[in-house]
């Protein structure tokens, strides 16, 4: 494992906890309150947006690199 894979990995790591809490605070808030729908939708946005980059980064992380490859 390079050290940029190292990275990508801790940084996808990292981001796990911000996009869960925005995940379960949209869901709570969705559930909740009627008149707090429109919140509820942008905290899901957030929350896949920081949960798509997370998926990116692990898959930087792991993917293999093609043999012969020297970078």
């Amino acid at each position: 494992m390079s050290g940029g894979q190292i990275v990508a990995l801790l940084c996808a790591i990292l981001l796990l906890l911000p996009g869960g809490c925005f995940l379960v605070f949209g869901i709570g808030l969705s559930d909740q309150y009627a008149d707090d729908r429109e919140a509820a939708v942008r905290l899901l946005l957030v929350a896949a947006v920081i949960l798509a980059l997370a998926g990116l980064l692990f898959w930087v992380a792991f993917r293999r690199r093609p043999p012969g490859d020297v970078s």
